[in-house]
């Protein structure tokens, strides 16, 4: 009788581990876009709704499964209807999101095993972003195209008091 217990009993245990391994790994990572630039940064996670990210702000991003961010970058306050209209920058990153690594996919794949995801080596030009730094998942958007705005910042930086 011992037996057919101890026996019922493992199948049981092996049965819940079965279902836990083939359970798909879902991610839950937090990460930020900090906005460095003069520019209001408009971000969406899969095509939902655009999240305006005010000049020197960030803003802070949830990762569950994989997709990906689209950015950009627009001179002054974002308009009504479709915001994103008139930017001066534009990209779309593709991310990953497994159980508690979260990373923008920017390499090639050379070497990624070995050096990790976004790596030197193989890696795209995503300027004005920074990408996976300071962590894997975070954003800054730099100042590298503030100069495209000029008659939005120009009056502003030239006036005496």
């Amino acid at each position: 009788m011992t037996s057919v217990r101890a026996t019922t009993i493992g199948f049981i245990a092996a049965g819940l581990l079965a279902g836990l391994a083939a359970a798909p790994a879902r991610a839950e990572c937090v990460r930020s876009i900090v906005n460095k630039s003069s520019l209001t940064a408009l971000v969406r996670r899969d095509g939902g709704p655009w999240v305006t990210v005010p000049p020197h702000r960030s803003q802070a991003i949830r990762f569950t499964e994989p997709g990906s961010v689209e950015f950009a970058l627009v001179c002054g306050r974002p308009g009504y209807g479709s915001p994103d209209q008139g930017a001066v920058y534009r990209d779309s990153i593709g991310y990953s999101a497994i159980i508690d690594r979260c990373y923008y996919e920017i390499g090639n794949g050379f070497f990624e095993d070995q050096l990790g995801p976004g790596s030197s080596i193989g890696t795209k030009d995503t300027a004005p972003l920074t990408v996976n730094v300071p962590r894997q998942g975070d954003v800054v958007i730099g100042t590298r195209l503030d100069g495209l705005c000029p008659a939005v910042f120009g009056d502003t930086l030239r006036s005496r008091y």
